[in-house]
């Protein structure tokens, strides 16, 4: 395997529950577990003190072959996501090469009592797109940045369904 950007998601879930969101959205990328904050959550400054369980805040960060951090983007909240495009973009101006990297190895699959089913994904998503354009309407007397938020967050919301989409053709076909 060359050397080069590789994908890991760290978040405080169990291994099982990682497992069973890999299986469940066919991720291509490990899921490693930091239920105490202590290995990558709180080093990396990404420990959200003001929710009550203390999660992780989404973030991406691009480290290069020696470890040392090049490049960060860090969410507002849960739902503030950046596209793919985007952070390969960020990746590619860094000088960082791909590689390619193995599906990740298959663990005990048992989802958190609050996961979503993978059925349920796509009303949901459409759900939030459309409360978003509302809210953007609703708002827009609150100037430019309300109305570009709501259409980034709609924007969000149709790349996560055609992603659930073209997943759901793959299950099938």
């Amino acid at each position: 395997m060359a050397a080069g950007v590789r994908v890991v998601a760290i978040d405080i879930d169990s291994p099982e529950q990682h497992a069973a969101m890999i299986e469940k959205l066919s991720l291509p990328f490990p899921m490693l577990s930091d239920p105490d904050r202590s290995k990558a959550i709180g080093p990396f400054r990404l420990s959200n003190p003001t929710d009550e369980r203390n999660i992780a805040i989404p973030a991406l960060v691009l480290l290069d072959r020696e470890g040392s951090e090049r490049w960060r983007f860090v969410s507002r909240d849960f739902a503030d996501r950046l596209p793919e495009d985007d952070v390969i973009a960020a990746a590619r101006e860094l000088g960082l090469p791909p590689t390619s990297q193995g599906p990740p190895e298959r663990g005990d699959p048992r989802p958190g009592p609050r996961a979503m089913p993978f059925e349920g994904m796509s009303f949901y998503f459409r759900g939030a797109r459309f409360a978003a354009q509302v809210m953007g309407l609703r708002h827009a007397h609150l100037g430019e940045s309300v109305k570009e938020d709501s259409k980034a967050y709609v924007a969000e919301m149709d790349r996560f369904n055609e992603a659930i989409a073209a997943l759901k053709k793959r299950r099938s076909g």
